[in-house]
């Protein structure tokens, strides 16, 4: 593989398999960044090219951020201003695990309305919920994992999770306090297992009417599921109905792929970016936030087309399959 070209994972033709095949290596323009991918499909990996007018970043920084396309390679460019500094005491692999599925979490939760609940805008330390009681709908996922350990950071002492039990031991260690089994209770039922009812729910799974009968009124629900939407009348008990999406930049930093009328980042995603790039460091520095637990696709790149097929199917669970694109050959 010469300097200018890299291995990548490609759609040779319409509708065709992924292939890995050969790309150019990109080349950062103004305001941009060339980063060496150590980790895909969400990235972190090592700043190895600097576009003009970038400031703050240099040559050989460990960094982690999120990408719309792109990562499924051994080069990809991306905003700087997209940048987050890999805190020292973690692994690219953990540091992985973090741009999609921790920021979908922490927007909901804590980026200001309308592009989240509000809970802690400005990243408070004072534990701002101390005493509240939380529902965690799919807390084994991989976003589930993070909404415990941020509702435990915002103070709440209780936090019901709904999972498979087989997660449950573990996810105490993250801060879930009671556990609903999902093997034995329907989905339709978590409101009677949950008793009493919480003041905050999040969805990681589309479950709305549960999340709604689950919530005191005058509470807040919030789902990672942007399509789904509840028959439940939650606007005349009070309560704070939110579905978001994990961007942490708008269309101002990161350029919408496809139609811009269809693209979920908002301007306000890219003001509270700038908070959670500046937080998020400090957050897994002390180690009240830790990645999600890792496998590791075999192969490089090639391994990508069977771990989607696993995802597809179903069978993959707490864990996050992170891929190592510079081990292809």
């Amino acid at each position: 593989m010469s300097s200018t070209t890299q291995q990548a994972l490609i759609i040779p033709t319409p509708k065709a398999p992924f292939v890995v095949g050969s790309l150019p290596v990109p080349v950062p323009l103004s305001g941009e960044v060339r980063v060496k991918v150590i980790c895909a499909t969400d990235i972190s990996g090592v700043v190895d090219e600097l576009g003009e007018g970038v400031q703050g970043f240099e040559k050989g920084d460990e960094i982690l951020v999120q990408v719309i396309y792109g990562g499924c390679q051994q080069y990809t460019v991306v905003p700087a201003a997209t940048l987050i500094r890999k805190p020292k005491n973690i692994n690219f692999d953990e540091a992985a695990t973090f741009p999609i599925t921790f920021t979908t979490a922490c927007v909901g939760l804590l980026a200001p309305e309308p592009i989240g609940l509000g809970l802690n805008p400005s990243f408070s330390w004072d534990k701002p919920q101390n005493g509240q009681s939380a529902l965690v709908i799919g807390g084994g996922s991989s976003v589930g994992q993070f909404a415990i350990q941020l509702l435990k950071f915002l103070g709440f002492t209780r936090i019901v999770v709904y999972a498979s039990n087989t997660h449950f031991d573990y996810l105490k260690t993250l801060g879930a306090t009671e556990f609903i089994d999902r093997k034995e209770v329907p989905v339709e039922n978590i409101a009677h297992a949950v008793k009493p009812a919480v003041q905050v729910v999040y969805d990681s799974t589309g479950a709305l009417n549960a999340a709604i009968d689950s919530v005191v009124d005058g509470g807040k629900v919030a789902t990672s599921i942007p399509t789904a939407k509840p028959t439940r009348d939650f606007e005349t008990r009070g309560i704070t109905f939110n579905t978001h999406t994990g961007l942490y930049a708008g269309p101002d930093v990161m350029k919408p792929v496809g139609d811009p009328a269809l693209y979920l980042g908002r301007l306000e995603h890219t003001e509270f970016g700038r908070i959670l790039i500046r937080e998020v460091p400090m957050l897994v520095e002390q180690r009240v936030v830790v990645g999600n637990r890792v496998e590791i696709v075999p192969n490089g790149l090639a391994g990508i087309p069977d771990a989607l097929d696993r995802i597809a199917v179903g069978a993959v669970r707490g864990v996050k399959l992170v891929a190592h694109p510079q081990d292809s050959v």
